[in-house]
């Protein structure tokens, strides 16, 4: 997993919980090396799953509800580091289907080896989008949560489901996106 993640974990945490918690946090993974991240380094997996068991016992916080917190926290750091794919100009289902041309515009200019997770339209109409989230890592938490801080970028109100779903690629989760009436979003 690239050293971004881990530096943006321990971002997202510190806002939330303060620097103390970042240092127990790490204290409590007993991490090989002592949680030494750099953004551009490469680390197992499991030292990240170790760091966010270690924060969900910490701070109390069910895993799914600390990472789909974490991943309106990464949507958020990716307006920062590429506005131009996440223009507010943009409707909410166009940005979604955009998340893997992203990723291979600019994530991959930094880590070209990188096992990114895609997004997969299945179904679009009016009010709905039907995603294939598709990802070598058990993060679909994370995913919902991306979508949810593009929601909140955009100021539109969703409802979010997921299940597990089986294609030819192996198993996934889908995610359904419904839009929601939101009365105080300008009408466009």
């Amino acid at each position: 997993m690239k050293g971004l993640v881990f530096t943006e974990f321990f971002r997202h945490v510190e806002a939330r919980h303060g620097a103390d918690m970042v240092d127990d946090v790490i204290e409590a993974a007993d991490l090989p090396h002592d949680g030494g991240y750099t953004s551009v380094g490469s680390y197992p997996f499991p030292e990240m799953v170790a760091l966010v068991v270690a924060c969900s016992r910490l701070t109390g916080t069910p895993l799914p509800e600390l990472l789909d917190a974490f991943g309106t926290h990464c949507f958020e750091r990716w307006v920062h580091y590429a506005p131009q794919f996440f223009s507010r100009q943009r409707g909410l289902f166009d940005i979604l289907e955009g998340i893997n041309d992203f990723h291979e515009t600019e994530v991959r200019k930094l880590y070209p080896d990188a096992e990114l997770p895609s997004f997969m339209t299945e179904q679009r109409s009016g009010q709905r989008l039907v995603l294939g989230y598709h990802s070598c890592k058990p993060l679909s938490a994370l995913a919902v949560g991306v979508i949810k801080g593009a929601a909140a970028h955009l100021g539109q109100r969703v409802a979010i489901a997921c299940e597990p779903a089986e294609g030819d690629g192996g198993a996934y989760t889908r995610i359904t996106i419904d839009l929601r009436d939101n009365p105080d979003a300008p009408h466009r």
